[in-house]
């Protein structure tokens, strides 16, 4: 038997944001909207936030109650791709040059200030 999904996995944390947006089997398109953006926030793809939303309606539509949609989702929620761990500095090696970058001229700019301050007297 398969593990459930962690509560903290953002497939998880989608469907579950989705049915409880829904209005019976149907999501309106703002909601839809929003819940596209917070996936895309998790690092999923549109698409697998489009596919998440997708399974959660599917099972409402069969007649579930939209509280236990996801967990009777969850074979096909799992099936989607997990989204990759994010580095705090970028996905790409200029993304992360340029956030190392900035953060060494934050710093140096700080440490500028406090020299000044201690020193200016």
């Amino acid at each position: 038997m398969e593990q459930s999904l962690a509560a903290s996995d953002p497939r998880w944390v989608l469907a579950v944001r989705t049915a409880e947006a829904l209005e019976g089997a149907a999501l309106p398109p703002e909601r839809r909207r929003s819940l596209i953006r917070m996936g895309k926030v998790f690092g999923l793809t549109e698409f697998d936030a489009n596919l998440i939303i997708a399974v959660v309606q599917d099972q409402a539509r069969r007649g579930h109650r939209p509280a236990i949609c996801p967990r009777m989702g969850e074979p096909q929620l799992r099936m989607i791709p997990a989204p990759s761990r994010q580095s705090i500095f970028g996905k790409t090696p200029v993304q992360r040059w340029v956030t190392i970058s900035l953060a060494l001229v934050v710093l140096s700019a700080a440490e500028l200030v406090a020299l000044w301050l201690l020193f200016r007297a």
